[in-house]
C-alpha cells in the first residue's frame, strides 16, 4: 500500500545606524568537492579606503527572475551604506557536513545576507533566493531557510551541546576547516550559512564567488515525494527496500520505521553522495511500515510517503 500524509559567533560590527538546485554543465561547489579556496577577493576590508578603481572590485548583483537589476554593490560600497537596515561586518565560526561526508568548520567574515536584500528592498516579497557564482554553480534557498534560526555547534554531528546562534553572510574573508577567526583571509565572495540541527549537510549548499542573487517572490515548490524499490506489498524475508527520488544527490530521504512522522532529525538514507556503499537499503525482516520526507535547499520539505510491507509466506 502508498499513500501520502498531507562558536560560537564573534561580532565586529562597525557604524551600525542600526525553486530548484540547478546547475550548468561543468559546474560544480568547491566547498562540497574539492574543499579548495578561491583566489584573492579584490574587495577592501571593513572601513578601509576605497579603491583608486571601484569598477575593478568585486560587484554582486541583486536582480529579479526577470533580469532586472534590484541593486549592484562592492564591499566598500556595502560598508559603506548609511541605509537604516545596515548592521556591519560580522564574524562567525560556522559548523558544517559535506556530501562525503565529513563534518568541518569555517570561520567567516562578512555582511549578512538579509541586510543585503532590505538595502536592496528585496526582502519583503521573497519567497526563494538563488545565489549564483561566476562558474554557473548556484543554490536556491526558501525564505524559510534562508531566515529560520541557525546554528554553530562545536559537536558537530554528534549533539547540540553548546550551539551558539549564527546567520548567513556573504563572506568577504574565510577559512574553509578553521575554527579560529584570526585564520580568515581575503577570498572570493561566499554564500556561507548556519545549521539548523547538528546532522545537516550545508556544505554543498556553500557558493564560492557569488557575482548574483535573484530574488523571487513567486511561492516556493515543494519537493516530489520519495519512492521505494521494490513496489509496497509482501517480500521476501531478508530483502531489502531502496528508497528513491529524481533529485537523489540534491536532496535528503529521512524515514522512520515505528510508525512515527519523519523529520530532519530521523535516520538520513542517503547521507553520501560519493560513497553510495554508506546508503543503506532497509531489510525486512517483520511487518513494517516506511515513512519518508524528502528536503532539500530551495524548496519545501515534500509531503510524507508511506510505504507498508510484509514477509511473503
Amino acid at each position: 500500500m502508498f499513500w501520502l500524509a498531507g562558536c560560537g559567533a564573534s561580532h565586529t560590527q562597525s557604524g551600525r545606524p542600526s525553486a530548484d538546485q540547478s546547475n550548468p554543465a561543468g559546474a560544480s561547489n568547491p566547498a562540497d568537492q574539492s574543499n579548495s579556496a578561491g583566489e584573492t577577493a579584490q574587495s577592501p576590508p571593513n572601513g578601509a579606503p576605497a579603491p583608486d578603481n571601484d569598477d575593478d572590485a568585486w560587484r554582486i548583483r541583486v536582480i529579479t527572475t526577470a533580469g532586472d537589476e534590484l541593486w549592484s554593490f562592492t564591499e566598500y560600497e556595502l560598508s559603506s551604506s548609511l541605509h537604516p537596515a545596515r548592521i556591519g561586518t560580522v564574524a562567525y565560526v560556522y559548523s558544517t557536513i559535506n556530501n562525503w561526508p565529513t563534518a568541518r568548520f569555517y570561520a567567516a567574515e562578512g555582511h549578512i545576507i538579509e541586510e543585503i536584500l532590505l538595502i536592496a528592498e528585496a526582502l519583503e516579497n521573497m519567497q526563494t533566493v538563488t545565489f549564483r557564482a561566476e562558474d554557473g554553480y548556484e543554490v536556491s534557498l526558501t525564505r524559510e531557510q534562508l531566515l529560520a534560526p541557525q546554528y554553530f555547534f562545536p559537536h558537530v554531528s554528534e549533539s547540540d551541546a553548546g550551539a551558539a546562534p549564527v546567520r548567513p553572510m556573504i563572506a568577504y574573508r574565510w577559512r574553509a576547516g578553521a575554527n579560529d577567526l584570526s585564520e580568515i583571509r581575503d577570498e572570493k565572495p561566499a554564500l556561507i550559512f548556519g545549521q539548523t540541527n547538528p546532522s545537516q549537510h550545508t556544505n554543498p549548499a556553500f557558493v564560492i564567488g557569488v557575482t548574483e542573487i535573484v530574488v523571487d517572490s513567486a511561492p516556493s515548490e515543494t519537493w516530489p515525494v520519495a519512492s521505494a524499490f521494490p513496489l509496497p506489498g509482501p517480500i521476501p524475508v531478508g530483502e531489502t527496500v531502496k528508497l528513491q527520488h529524481p533529485s537523489f544527490g540534491l536532496v535528503k530521504l529521512h524515514y522512520t520505521l515505528d510508525g512515527s512522522d519523519p523529520t530532519p532529525l530521523s535516520s538520513m538514507y542517503n547521507p553520501s553522495t560519493f560513497q553510495p556503499e554508506l546508503n543503506l537499503p532497509i531489510p525486512i525482516a517483520e511487518p513494517t511500515t516506511i515513512k519518508v520526507i524528502v528536503t532539500g535547499f530551495g524548496r519545501n520539505d515534500s509531503e510524507i510517503a508511506v510505504f507498508e510491507f510484509w514477509p511473503a509466506p
